[in-house]
């Protein structure tokens, strides 16, 4: 197991996505699906010029992904752009639910391609009654 955030970054969203790794790579318009298992292993740095299109494939956030990509890969630029970025805040929720609950959760995730966190900004959407957000 590698010990690079990118790659470990990069290997959850394509898990999460319930994609095949070729079809990941398809969609990012690459023609081998060997490029993905290289980025997961951290044998080959992900392009940043590639997040937004593995961003899109994979359903996970494209500034995240650059957040963690360039801090990894070029810190001293990352350190002077994000300086003068506003900050985003993110926070990690743990929930503690019946297993049956969470893995059904998981479950729509996947088969809808979405990150947990863009699936709960859904729900949250459905709860207040917003359908057009849900489109």
């Amino acid at each position: 197991m590698t010990t690079s955030p990118t790659a470990r970054m990069i290997t959850d969203a394509a898990e999460a996505s319930g994609k095949t790794l070729r079809e990941i790579a398809t969609d990012m318009g690459l023609e081998r699906g060997n490029v993905i298992s290289m980025l997961k292993s951290g044998e080959m740095r992900m392009p940043i010029e590639r997040i937004p299109a593995f961003a899109a494939a994979t359903g996970i956030d494209p500034l995240a992904l650059t957040r963690v990509a360039m801090s990894e890969y070029m810190p001293e630029t990352w350190a002077v752009l994000a300086a003068s970025a506003s900050p985003v805040q993110e926070i990690q929720v743990n929930i503690r639910a019946p297993g049956a609950v969470v893995e059904r959760f998981k479950a729509i995730c996947q088969t809808e391609r979405r990150n947990y966190g863009d699936m709960l900004g859904l729900l949250l959407d459905v709860w207040e009654g917003d359908v057009e957000k849900m489109v």
